[in-house]
């Protein structure tokens, strides 16, 4: 049977300053975004809060639109490592960064937007009543997770300035 290795990140204020960013360097006058999530998994207890971190580099001078969008797992991840089937470990094991609970259609799962932010934060309808924000650059908090909150967190940066780059990045939360 083969084994997977599951790495679970607790962000604390020293990995926070310690993390790695990377940047790009532009000449001409091409302008470039270049979005980084500097923890690939948050896990959390049930009404705890956390912010889930999304740090982004550009050149543009106004100030950009940053989205936040939801996307359900594509399987329980928590029940994935307690069953794991035989396929999803034959997939792996040919390709070592394909991820069954986070890899499929976005027709096969739940896709919404949390927020979004320009100059001002706004809720999605789904999230109205909830203590969630936008804070810093483009960190999504929540005073208190829930339930249904579990899932893949796509951070996306852009601006009508921002001709190339990387203009997106994913991070995984787990409410248990």
């Amino acid at each position: 049977m083969a084994s997977t290795d599951v790495q679970i990140v607790f962000p604390s204020e020293e990995n926070v300053n310690s993390a790695h960013t990377r940047t790009q360097t532009h000449t001409g006058c091409t302008t470039a975004v270049n979005v980084i999530c500097p923890y690939p998994r948050y896990v959390v207890i049930l009404f705890q809060p956390v912010t889930l971190r999304c740090d982004f580099t550009t050149t543009a001078t106004n100030p950009p639109l940053v989205t936040w969008k939801y996307k359900s797992f594509c399987r329980d991840p928590i029940q994935a490592a307690l069953n794991p089937s035989s396929a999803d470990n034959a997939i792996a094991q040919s390709n070592p960064n394909y991820n069954p609970n986070i890899e499929c259609a976005d027709s096969a799962r739940t896709v919404r937007i949390v927020a979004s932010k320009e100059t001002a934060v706004t809720l999605a309808a789904e999230y109205q009543g909830r203590q969630i924000s936008i804070t810093n650059k483009a960190d999504l908090s929540f005073v208190q997770t829930a339930w249904g909150d579990s899932g893949v967190y796509v951070c996306s940066v852009g601006s009508s300035q921002d001709l190339v780059g990387n203009g997106e990045c994913f991070t995984e939360l787990i409410v248990l």
